[in-house]
Order: C-alpha cells, then structure tokens, then sequence
C-alpha cells in the first residue's frame, strides 16, 4: 500500500466558509476554451491522453457517470492500440444501501474488460478513520470532506493515471433550461410540464424570493441568525444560474464551490504520485458540450447520456435514475462517540449553536453539512488549523 508522498496544493476555506460549510460564490474566472469540435470527440481526446500515462484507472461505482467514462475509454483504447483502462471499484459489505454490484457487473461483461481491482473496505472510509485523520492531520480540513477519506483507494494503486467521474452529475444536467425545452418540444404538453417549465422561466426575483420563504428548510438547524443569514446569501447567489443552457453548464464548472471542490480532489489524488483527470469538468469539454446544446440545451440528463454514450453502454446503463447511498459509510462508533465527548470548542458560539451541531451528529442520518464540521472540530481538538487566515 503506497503513501502520500508528492506534494500537492489544497484550497482551505476562510473562516466564515468553514462555519457555514460552503465556500461563497464568485464570479467566474476562466476563460472560454471552445475546442471547435464536438462534446464526444473533445472527451475522446481527453480520455487519449489520460490512457498514454500506464497505469490508467478508472474509478468505477456503477453509477452513469463512471459507467460512461470507463465505456468510452475502453472504446479509444481499443480503437488506438492503446492499454485498457483498469476499473477500481469500493465496496462496503456492511452498508447494503451501497451496493452496486449488479450495475456493475452489467457494464463489465458488456465492456468484456480482463482487469479489474475491487477494494473491499470495512470502515476504511469513516470521517474519523486512520486515513481520514492521518489526512486532517497533515492538511487540515478540507471542503469537501470526501476529499479526506479517498486516500483509503489511492494508497492501494500504483502511480500513474486516475480518471473520475467527479462533477458529471452537475454538468451532465438538463440545467433550467431543460424542463423549458421539454415543454416547448411537446405538441400537446401535460400539466406538469408545462407548471415546470413556467417554473424555470421565472425572474430571478422571484426564484430568490421562493428560496427566502423556505429559509427555516435550507439553512442547518444549528446556525445562529447571523451566520444562517450569510448561508441564505450563499445559497442565493449559487441559486442566480443563466435560464440559458449553455450559459448554466459553462458557469456550473466555473463556480467556486465547484473549483475548491475539484482543486481539491485532484490534489488529493496527486498527493499519491498518481495524475488526476475529472473529463466531466475539463473546461474544454464543458464548453463542447454548452456551444453544441445552444440556448435551451441537449434534454434532460438520460437524453444527455444518450448522446454522448449511445453505442458504448446499454440503454438500460444510460436510462437509470437510481443512486447508491454512501452515508452510513462515514459513520460509525468512534464518529458518535467524538460528537458525544465533544466539549463544544472549535467554532464560534455566536455562529454555531454547539448543542444543535451535536444532536445533528448523533442522528441517525446526519445533515451533509455536519460531516465537514467534524472534521473541524476534530482538527481544533487535536490543535490543527480549521481555516486559512486569509480572504480567497
């Protein structure tokens, strides 16, 4: 099992971002990379050059976005002469809600791939395991938190290349403009499509003011009116997405909770010597994909898949809605047993009711948000760093 050894660059959340959880919106900053060809030859390319850096895996759930990426690059290894990607796959045997085995199985015996690497991890991924604390430890809490716990996979490959489907299911989405389209496409569209539509054409104003009328819902139960105000406005201004298609996909990607989110799991990958390739957020593909699809977009996310994979999956691959819960993975004994010794340091009591923070932990399906705040407060209780001193 290999260590982290390569020196890698983490983004660290201020400090209001680290009470709140969510790093703050900002405008977007790179530029347009139009390739001037389509979103499927761009992801060609893209997955060419990852599979000329042997070993290239594939970090493989079942779930479309990783069955989509491993399918075409399957398909350019074979076509090119190049090495087959290598399939990783995690499976909890203790969290049934997690299994994916027989998506799994679907997609291998369709691709007929003779290698493939299953870790079988008991607890190996908890929020307070060896790996994850061995990681708070040398880096700090991270946003997000998952970011922590994936050296548990990266430790048992050798270096080389690493594709993920990270960041698909934002991108490889029907946006606003999706639920327009389809009620404009339909001859005769029903009621619902037509409430949905009406729905996605709203006014900014009058979206903003639907989010403030379910603030008591969106905000965590246990910020302090200041600080639940101030996710409010985070939440509102990553709510102010283009009702334009290409617009909302090439600005998706562009966001700051996507680039820390993405900076972050590709240094987590380089720390092990292994070079990380996210295709799904690759702004050259983005920008494909939003100049093909235009104004009102390419469909919903199944007619996306598609396009864009029809003759290197199963239609019963590209079609599925279901998804895999991971939760139960990160929690367990010793998780509950720090939020019950806990003595409340570690964030602001004016933003951060300690009492509700800890109830949310000890439920038995613990709010999101929560999950990064035990790393912080675990970090401040073994005297590591919880933020950057410093403004972005």
């Amino acid at each position: 099992m290999s260590t982290p050894t390569a020196r890698a660059t983490f983004t660290r959340l201020t400090r209001l971002e680290t009470h709140l959880a969510l790093p703050a919106e900002g405008p977007a900053r790179a530029p347009r990379r139009d390739a001037g060809t389509g979103a499927r030859e761009v992801l060609e390319q893209v997955l060419r050059d990852a599979l000329t850096g042997a070993p290239c895996y594939v970090l493989f759930s079942g779930g479309r976005d990783s069955s989509a990426l491993l399918a075409l690059a399957t398909h350019v290894a074979r076509a090119d002469g190049l090495p087959e990607p290598v399939p990783v796959t995690v499976r909890h045997p203790q969290a049934p809600e997690s299994d994916e085995t027989s998506w799994q199985e679907l997609v291998l015996e369709h691709l007929r791939l003779r290698e493939h690497v299953v870790l079988e991890f008991h607890g190996e991924q908890r929020l307070l395991g060896e790996v994850a604390t061995a990681a708070l430890l040398r880096r700090g809490p991270l946003w997000p938190e998952a970011v922590q716990l994936q050296g548990a996979v990266y430790g048992h490959l050798d270096p080389g290349t690493v594709i993920s489907g990270e960041g698909g299911d934002l991108v490889l989405d029907g946006q606003r403009a999706g639920d327009l389209r389809a009620a404009l496409a339909m001859t005769r569209p029903r009621r619902r499509h037509l409430r949905r539509g009406l729905r996605a054409a709203r006014p900014g104003a009058l979206r903003r003011h639907e989010l403030r009328r379910r603030a008591a819902d969106l905000t965590p139960p246990w910020l302090r009116p200041p600080a639940a105000e101030a996710y409010l406005r985070q939440v509102l201004a990553m709510s102010a997405e283009p009702l334009r298609w290409d617009a909302a996909t090439r600005a998706v990607v562009r966001s700051r909770p996507m680039v820390v989110a993405m900076d972050n799991f590709e240094a987590g990958i380089a720390e092990y010597g292994s070079r990380p390739v996210t295709p799904f957020t690759d702004l050259r593909v983005v920008d494909a994909l939003a100049a093909e699809g235009g104004p009102l977009g390419l469909g919903d996310r199944t007619a996306i898949f598609r396009r864009l994979f029809h003759d290197v999956l199963p239609d019963r691959v590209l079609a599925r809605r279901s998804k895999a819960s991971f939760n139960s993975t990160r929690w367990g004994p010793q998780e509950r047993e720090f939020a019950r010794s806990w003595d409340g340091t570690g964030l602001d009591a004016e933003w951060v009711d300690p009492v509700a923070l800890r109830a949310a932990w000890l439920e038995e399906d613990p709010h999101p948000a929560a999950d990064f705040l035990l790393h912080v407060a675990w970090a401040h209780a073994h005297g590591v760093p919880a933020w950057a001193e410093e403004a972005p």
